[in-house]
């Protein structure tokens, strides 16, 4: 992966005649599956995500979850993540389509900045989309441990463009036998489970891009650290 590189979002247009209609009633737009453009924390990269909560296990961060707060908030987003989910379980195919489609016109793209995986067969597929667009680096952070534990352990390996970093909240038992990226909290109370050593976010996911640096390019055994939302 070059250190630098000269940095553009192209905006995907694909729009199947036969959805007009349904995408009309859940708000418009041409993709019925929604593909957020960015926010101010992760810059212009492209993500996917599913409604907080639902595909999440159960944690004591479910309490104090961003992506939660902003649903509460935001009806447009509730009910995005919402739509997402429901074509996911009822149309996977399309759900997945539309997402490589955005995948294939990105460098970088980031799933779930809300939700998580859901089961094997999501992470399985999230593999195969890796594995047919090695030009985008894909991010996501999860604490789904065991879901990923089980496919490395049926000696599937990771796309190196799929950084899966396992994440981590206090009293949450992680198991991460095969050593990979961890991101850890520095909460309010200035504790935290992250190591001395832990690189620490700088707050905005395309900076850290563009110059091949923090959670895109973390390392087996190493660590980033990001204060609470």
């Amino acid at each position: 992966m070059h250190s630098k590189f000269q940095f553009k979002i192209v905006d995907v247009i694909f729009c199947p005649n036969q959805r007009a209609e349904q995408n009309e009633h859940r708000g418009g737009g041409c993709l019925p599956v929604s593909i957020s453009k960015g926010n101010a924390k992760m810059g212009a990269i492209q993500s996917v995500s599913l409604p907080s909560g639902v595909t999440c296990r159960v944690c004591e961060c479910n309490k104090k979850c961003y992506a939660r707060r902003l649903e509460r908030r935001r009806k447009s987003v509730r009910e995005a993540y919402r739509n997402n989910l429901e074509i996911l379980t009822t149309e996977s195919d399309t759900y997945w389509r539309e997402v490589e489609a955005a995948i294939m016109l990105s460098r970088y793209f980031r799933f779930h900045v809300s939700g998580d995986i859901p089961d094997a067969t999501y992470l399985w597929r999230m593999v195969e989309v890796a594995r047919r667009n090695p030009h985008c680096e894909i991010l996501c952070f999860t604490k789904k441990y065991e879901l990923v534990n089980d496919l490395l352990r049926n000696a599937v390996q990771l796309p190196s463009n799929l950084h899966m970093v396992f994440s981590a909240w206090r009293g949450l038992n992680m198991g991460n036998p095969f050593n990979l990226p961890e991101a850890h909290v520095r909460y309010r109370d200035g504790t935290t489970t992250a190591r001395e050593d832990a690189k620490e976010c700088g707050g905005n996911c395309v900076d850290c891009a563009i110059v091949d640096d923090g959670c895109w390019s973390l390392k087996a055994g190493e660590q980033v650290v990001f204060n609470e939302h």
